[in-house]
């Protein structure tokens, strides 16, 4: 009997030390799991920032394991800066436009072909009826997109809040205040999409900021309902409302487009640039104390008039000056033909833009005006 108890014994012990083995494996996988970061998951905190002053960079492990978001297929729409599927448009007063524009219902009125780089679609065409389908097809692919992170307090959006790519979500109806940072993270094809579930309404004066390489192209907001962008506030990314009409009041610049499946888009003295249109901002930094200085402007802030005075021995006499807005449209120019021109600018709206001295093809001077019209 003890012979047959010891060779039972010497068959068991390596079942249990195969089993301690096993469970042994088994706990240092639960471990191994939990210690690695998932996308979405205790990551929330490194997504959304806010505070007065933007920090010296966010935190790299909110790139870790986080997923890259492809942008949506714009088709036709990728030629527009403004359409509407169901929907007039309509324009009041000095409005710069780089794009298309067209609706599938209605008429457009109101645009100034001169002020207008791409084509005026003033009734429903082939085209337009094409880009209704490539509408429809951008908004379903956006509103299929699963969200990352639900933002609260909706009313309380911007106030230098800081995001990086990823979808957000917030549930009613929006109120942008102060200045929105879109932190790309230093990747340039770093996609953000923000969803609401309401109508939009930008602050007047509101900004919206594209840092670390983040590019207005690829910026989408789906709006459930209507966007209204109060006076010169300025807006960047891909604007597709649900059902809404789209207003943008006296100033205000959207760098992206403005798309609304039904509903009427209406300007007053505004600027948008389609990013797809591939026109460069030509906007230059301010003079600086160093830079040799070739010409004047005064007065600055500007008027109705102001006057350029070239330096008396300035060898620029036939120099291009032109004045561009805030997201880089040209919207006056002349030929310094003599020492001393005045400009009218009573047709710049109040605002901030910049002035480039060029001579063959080559920036001499550049500066900052203001306008107080």
């Amino acid at each position: 009997m003890l012979s047959k108890f010891v060779w039972y014994e010497k068959l068991f012990i390596p079942y249990k030390i195969i089993l301690m083995k096993t469970k042994l494996y088994t706990l240092l996988s639960v471990i191994i799991l939990y210690s690695i970061p998932m996308p979405g998951i205790g990551q929330n905190a490194d997504f959304v920032k806010t505070g007065n002053s933007l920090p010296d960079q966010i935190t790299e492990k909110a790139t870790s394991g986080m997923p890259s978001m492809m942008p949506p297929g714009m088709g036709m729409t990728s030629t527009y800066s403004l359409f509407s599927s169901n929907g007039s448009i309509s324009n009041s007063g000095m409005t710069f436009i780089t794009g298309d524009i067209g609706t599938n219902v209605g008429q457009c009125t109101g645009f100034n072909a001169l002020n207008v780089k791409g084509m005026i679609h003033l009734m429903p065409d082939m085209a337009t009826g094409m880009c209704l389908g490539s509408l429809q097809s951008l908004y379903n692919s956006l509103n299929l997109l699963p969200v990352n992170m639900e933002l609260p307090n909706p009313a309380l959006f911007g106030h230098n809040m800081i995001l990086t790519p990823q979808t957000y979500h917030l549930g009613a109806a929006t109120m942008l205040t102060d200045t929105l940072y879109l932190n790309a993270l230093g990747d340039p094809n770093a996609v953000f999409c923000i969803q609401i579930n309401g109508a939009l309404t930008t602050a007047a004066n509101s900004r919206v900021m594209l840092i670390n390489g983040a590019q207005s192209k690829n910026v989408f907001w789906k709006i459930e309902g209507a966007v209204t962008m109060s006076a010169n506030s300025i807006f960047r990314g891909i604007i597709v409302s649900n059902n809404g009409a789209i207003v943008m009041n006296s100033g205000a610049m959207l760098d992206g487009a403005a798309f609304t499946t039904t509903g009427a888009i209406t300007t007053t003295s505004s600027t948008v640039v389609m990013p797809y249109a591939a026109v460069s901002t030509a906007v230059e930094v301010p003079v600086s104390p160093n830079q040799e200085v070739e010409l004047t402007v005064a007065p600055n802030p500007v008027g109705t008039n102001t006057t350029i005075h070239l330096k008396a021995d300035s060898k620029y006499l036939n120099g291009s000056f032109k004045i561009y807005n805030i997201v880089g449209v040209e919207v006056l120019s002349s030929i310094l033909s003599k020492q001393t021109i005045t400009l009218d600018t009573s047709r710049l709206h109040a605002g901030i833009y910049f002035y480039k001295l060029t001579d063959k093809n080559k920036v001499i001077q550049s500066g900052k005006l203001i306008s107080q019209n």
